[in-house]
């Protein structure tokens, strides 16, 4: 799965690379909000974590626990965000992890990239759940969940300590019996 490209209408999702760093930067710190939204991001977000970033990608891959995604409109090919699953292979589940860029929220991109890591989640790595949790303070998280046909599970209360604070969380998941695909291309590409 070195080489896995998945190609949906408008994005290209890719192994990230050494050259996707100053990108991951630029829109990791083009607002405070994903400090507030994700766990492990300072703002501003130095080019140190994201080399280590990187380097827990590629990890990941290698020892088929996750699977990090480069998130790219086609047309242009920089990265614009990440999306990724990280497995409990005893469980044949994984969790979902993603964020874009801010001038490309509104645009479905999004939806587009969760749908066609559900399916290549389901369809490649043969998983039965996919979940997701947002702090209870980001709904628009939670409807892009929906969007996919991800189901709402329940609160958490206090699930995650966050930025000195215990902070509840919503939790959506899809089974693979749940899941309506679309169809996408899943390539492997040969070095």
């Amino acid at each position: 799965m070195q080489h896995l490209i998945i190609r949906t209408e408008r994005l290209l999702l890719s192994r990230p690379t050494e050259a996707d760093l100053d990108d991951f930067v630029l829109q990791i710190n083009s607002t405070g909000d994903f400090s507030k939204n994700l766990f492990n991001i300072p703002f501003p977000y130095p080019k140190e974590n994201a080399e280590n970033w990187l380097q827990l990608c590629n990890a990941g891959i290698e020892t088929g626990d996750s699977f990090r995604f480069a998130i790219r409109e086609k047309e242009i090919g920089k990265l614009i965000g990440t999306i990724g699953l990280h497995l409990s292979k005893e469980h044949q589940k994984a969790e979902l992890g993603y964020w874009l860029g801010t001038d490309y929220w509104g645009k479905g991109y999004l939806t587009e990239a969760l749908k066609a890591v559900l399916q290549f989640g389901f369809d490649h790595v043969q998983l039965n759940k996919i979940y997701a949790t947002h702090f209870v303070y980001n709904p628009a998280s939670g409807k892009v969940m929906q969007k996919v046909g991800m189901k709402f599970e329940g609160l958490l209360k206090q699930e995650y300590f966050h930025q000195g604070k215990f902070l509840d969380v919503n939790r959506y998941s899809v089974l693979k019996e749940d899941f309506q695909p679309d169809i996408l291309k899943l390539q492997h590409e040969l070095p």
